[in-house]
């Protein structure tokens, strides 16, 4: 089973996140603070759910704007 490594913000420990879990929050396994959810592969937004997701996401985002023409 592939998984990813995501390092605590608040104690710095290295926490295994499973592929599976994918775009999931989860807690540090050392001191249970909250971990931002992981995401691997790029998330289609549109102009309906962009301003949200990234207000919502805690950790810096890359976007890459597209258009047809």
């Amino acid at each position: 089973m592939d998984s990813y490594q995501v390092t605590c913000r608040s104690c710095g420990a290295s926490n295994r996140i499973p592929a599976d879990k994918e775009g999931v929050a989860g807690k540090c396994g050392s001191c249970k603070a909250d971990l931002p959810p992981l995401y691997s592969q790029p998330q289609a937004v549109n102009a309906e759910t962009f301003d949200r997701f990234v207000a919502s996401y805690p950790g810096p985002v890359l976007v890459e704007f597209w258009a047809p023409w």
